[in-house]
């Protein structure tokens, strides 16, 4: 019961990220610390997402690595 909890969080955090409008979307900073709190991401990673978000030259390529890591760990707890 538990792993189907975490994949429901999850698919409800993904629709949140692919949600996202585009660069200034402040939203994006809050999901990426949100994700942190549902991995063990390391903290350069964080510090990479967050910059990748802030600038709009990688702010596309930032969310669709969010949403590869998010759809990543959905599978990972499915498969666990």
């Amino acid at each position: 019961m538990e792993t189907l909890n975490k994949i429901s969080q999850m698919s409800s955090f993904l629709k949140k990220v692919q949600q996202l409008r585009g660069f200034g979307d402040m939203d994006s900073y809050n999901l990426v610390n949100e994700f942190k709190k549902f991995t063990n991401a390391s903290e350069n990673n964080i510090n990479r997402m967050i910059e990748d978000f802030s600038s709009p030259r990688t702010w596309n390529v930032a969310k669709r690595n969010l949403i590869d890591d998010v759809e990543t760990v959905i599978g990972d707890i499915y498969n666990s």
